[in-house]
């Protein structure tokens, strides 16, 4: 709907699932993964009354009758509204790209699954993850972006730059833990007895936490930055149900957890809010939540 004198457009058109998202849902009873459930070829898009009509009566509107209702729809658009085959093209393209984000980067797991480098005072990650995120910078790299959307391509830029930084700061001390994992070494822990050096690595070790645990602030707002900039350039609803990228640290010192929504905020949000690593130490202090900051002399 148009906007008006006082406030913005309102966006009514939401993403439906044709075969629901979960098992238990409307014609949710499918081969498909839960990843190719969310792809464009599962999606439908109607206003809230019909969304709501055809999961209360999932047997008149069945699968095969919702993809017919989209086939016929879309071919109206193309022979109607003066379809622009091109525009198509370069949504999908950006649609897959998305989808591909999601998926490798587990984002539906993120909270569980990214906040242990936040906890214990000792972060740690599991290796799937770590390289996850290893990867997805070269899958990023080598997407032949299309150019339509300026903005929605700057956001993972952002995000392949902090991702960069991130993997390369943690890997400086990462050890092995168990099987599945790595950890930040203790390294502050020396064999001779050598209180002025035990103290420096000490303030080292400290310095190089909070920076981890900062980056990994960071990567979670440049997430929520690719969903925003996902929403305002190419699919409204996107992500609507699971809403914003959560993270979390603890325990604290009454043993409770503590969870944060990070965001770029104001003037933040500019084609690349994070400025590299050696001016984020600096700049790290006025984001709405950091750990660290950077001393006179490390």
């Amino acid at each position: 709907m148009d906007a008006s004198g006082t406030d913005d457009e309102s966006v009514v058109g939401e993403a439906c699932h044709i075969v629901a998202s979960s098992n238990d849902g409307p014609r949710g009873d499918s081969p498909l993964t839960p990843e190719q459930r969310d792809k464009y070829a599962n999606l439908i898009l109607l206003c809230n009354i019909h969304h709501k009509q055809i999961d209360d009566q999932p047997i008149e509107f069945s699968v095969e009758k919702l993809a017919e209702i989209k086939r016929a729809h879309e071919e109206w658009v193309r022979t109607q509204l003066g379809f622009d085959a091109a525009k198509q093209r370069d949504d999908e393209f950006y649609a897959d790209v998305v989808d591909g984000w999601v998926s490798r980067i587990d984002l539906d797991n993120w909270l569980n699954r990214a906040s242990s480098i936040l906890c214990n005072g000792q972060p740690s990650i599991d290796r799937e993850l770590f390289q996850a995120l290893e990867d997805i910078r070269a899958w990023l790299l080598s997407r032949h972006w299309p150019g339509r959307y300026a903005d929605l391509e700057d956001t993972f830029l952002n995000f392949r730059v902090v991702t960069q930084d991130f993997c390369t700061t943690f890997n400086e001390h990462a050890v092995p833990r168990w099987e599945t994992s790595l950890q930040t070494e203790k390294f502050y822990k020396i064999s001779e007895w050598n209180p002025e050096r035990y103290k420096q690595l000490g303030i080292e070790f400290d310095y190089h936490v909070a920076l981890v645990c900062d980056l990994m602030l960071e990567l979670t707002r440049s997430i929520n930055y690719v969903i925003s900039m996902v929403r305002g350039s190419l699919m409204p609803s996107f992500r609507s149900i699971e809403g914003a990228t959560l993270i979390q640290s603890g325990p604290l010192m009454d043993f409770s957890y503590k969870t944060y929504r990070v965001e770029y905020r104001g003037e933040e949000r500019t084609a690349h809010p994070y400025p590299g690593l050696a001016q984020f130490k600096i700049d790290r202090e006025a984001r709405d939540i950091h750990f660290g900051k950077e001393p006179a002399e490390v």
